[in-house]
């Protein structure tokens, strides 16, 4: 008996580690080949912490223009949460938590107010467990040209019932969204076992 309960947690922690310890390469929420620069990250996200969820975060740019002001990619890229979160997610709380994560970006603090993000979200539908947004973020480009920014973006909300997490998926650009860029974005989609 003591054996057995020896092997069973020996083999317990091994399964544990290896799940809890994939590599951020070995995450893949989006359907996108290697030619977007991914990042992958786990909540509490470093840089804004008070974004209060559990989870993992990935970013990913397109293969070229993301931080070339006069290139049709500039600032245009896709991000997805997926978050231990049970409750439908409100235009209210993405706006808040898009300007603590844009906040938490441009290293906001007490000495550089004009940096503070401003965000505007509205739904626009619902289908089933998706709900649909569209808003604009006000927030500072601190990595290309030093200047206020607006942004653009698409946000979808999927509620996993299985195993209760929200996959959240952010689509931003500067452009109108009647712009060509605008095509590319929209084409992007999830992995077809995102809830898993």
């Amino acid at each position: 008996m003591k054996n057995t309960f020896i092997t069973l947690t020996f083999l317990f922690l091994i399964y544990s580690t290896n799940l809890y310890s994939q590599k951020p390469e070995e995450v893949n929420l989006l359907k996108l080949d290697n030619t977007w620069t991914k990042e992958v990250f786990p909540f509490p996200i470093s840089f804004a912490q008070n974004i209060n969820y559990d989870g993992m975060a990935e970013v990913r740019f397109p293969p070229k223009g993301w931080s070339d002001p006069k290139h049709q990619n500039f600032w245009s890229y896709t991000y997805v949460w997926n978050i231990n979160h049970t409750e439908e997610i409100t235009a209210k709380e993405l706006a808040n938590n898009l300007e603590k994560y844009f906040d938490g970006l441009n290293r906001v603090d007490g000495k550089n107010k004009y940096k503070k993000a401003t965000a505007t979200i509205l739904k626009i539908d619902k289908k089933a467990t998706t709900s649909f947004f569209k808003g604009r973020i006000r927030t500072f480009d601190r990595f290309a040209t030093n200047k206020k920014i607006s942004l653009n973006v698409l946000i979808e909300s999927t509620y996993c019932k299985e195993n209760k997490k929200t996959v959240l998926v952010f689509k931003f650009s500067p452009k109108k969204f009647t712009h060509k860029t605008w095509k590319m974005l929209k084409r992007i989609e999830l992995v077809n076992n995102y809830c898993n």
